[in-house]
C-alpha cells in the first residue's frame, strides 16, 4: 500500500521556495521561486506499509445486526423449551395421579395370600410302574374385595418324605372369586427308577402313621373387578401327618403356610 506524505511549509528544505523567507530588509521585491530540482517531486513521497499491519474496525452497525439475529434465534428457541417443560409437567402430574390411585387401592384392599389345607391323600401302586398319589386340596380366598387367578406350571407341586422327593404334580389353573373356597384334585406322579423309602413301604402294608411334606410354587394375580392389579409368586409349604399310606388314609394333623413374593 502506498501513502502520500506532504511536506510542511516550515520544512527547512522548502524554505527557500517560500517568498516570505526570501524577502530582504532593503524592500526589494521577492524573486520568483526556483523550480524544484529534477527527480524530486514537490508534493509527495511513496511509503510502503506491510499488509499485516493494516487494521480495520468494523462499523457499529454490524454489532447491532448480529445482536438482532441472536435475539431472534433465542426467541425461536424459547417456545420449544416451554412446550417441552409443559409436556414433562403433564407427565409428572399423570404419574402422580396413577401412583396415588394404586397406593390407595393397595392399602384399601390389602391383598392376602390364599389359605391351603389338605383334604385327602390316596396312594396307588401298580406292579412295574412308579406309584401315583391323588391329593385333594381345599383353597380359600380370604380377600373380600379381590379375586385370585392361579396360573398352572409344570411340576409346580412336590410331595416329599423328609428330604426325599416322592413325586411331582401340576397345580391346576383356577379363577377364584372374592371370599370363595374351592377344592382341586391333583395327580402326583412318583419318581421313576427310584424305590420308595422303607418307612413309606411299611406304612403302606400296615397302620403306621407317617409324616410328609408338600410344596407348591406358582404365580397368581389379584383382580379388582376386571382389573388385574398385582402379580405375585406364591409359595406354599405344608407339613402333615397321615394315619397310613395304605387304604383308609386319614389326615391326622397339618400346618400350611403361604408366602407371597
Amino acid at each position: 500500500m502506498e501513502k502520500r506524505v506532504a511536506y510542511s511549509a516550515e520544512d527547512p528544505q522548502l524554505q527557500h521556495l517560500n517568498p516570505k523567507h526570501n524577502s530582504n530588509d532593503d524592500g526589494v521585491s521577492p524573486q520568483l521561486p526556483l523550480p524544484p530540482p529534477p527527480g524530486h517531486p514537490l508534493s509527495s513521497f511513496v511509503v510502503q506499509v506491510p499488509k499485516n499491519q493494516i487494521y480495520r474496525v468494523p462499523p457499529p452497525e454490524n454489532a447491532q445486526i448480529q445482536e438482532k439475529y441472536r435475539m431472534a434465534a433465542k426467541k425461536r428457541k424459547l417456545p420449544c423449551l416451554n412446550y417441552f417443560i409443559c409436556f414433562l409437567l403433564v407427565l409428572l402430574v399423570i404419574g402422580l395421579i396413577i401412583g396415588t390411585a394404586i397406593l390407595v387401592v393397595y392399602f384399601c384392599f390389602s391383598p392376602k395370600g390364599p389359605v391351603f389345607s389338605i383334604s385327602s391323600l390316596v396312594l396307588k401302586q401298580q406292579k412295574g410302574s412308579p406309584p401315583t398319589y391323588d391329593v385333594k386340596l381345599k383353597i380359600k380366598n380370604p380377600n373380600e374385595k379381590m379375586g385370585i387367578t392361579y396360573t398352572s406350571e409344570e411340576d409346580d407341586l412336590k410331595l416329599t418324605y423328609w428330604k426325599k422327593t416322592l413325586g411331582w404334580g401340576e397345580f391346576p389353573s383356577l379363577e377364584q372369586k372374592k371370599g370363595n373356597s374351592n377344592e382341586v384334585n391333583i395327580k402326583v406322579n412318583g419318581v421313576k427308577d427310584k424305590p420308595l423309602p422303607q418307612n413309606v413301604k411299611k406304612s403302606m402294608s400296615g397302620k403306621r402313621p407317617i409324616s410328609l411334606g408338600m410344596n407348591i410354587e406358582t404365580p397368581l394375580v389379584f383382580n379388582v373387578w376386571i382389573l388385574k392389579m398385582w402379580r405375585r409368586n406364591m409359595e406354599v409349604k405344608c407339613k402333615f401327618r397321615v394315619s397310613t399310606m395304605g387304604e383308609g388314609t386319614k389326615i391326622l394333623s397339618q400346618v400350611c403356610n403361604t408366602k407371597l413374593a
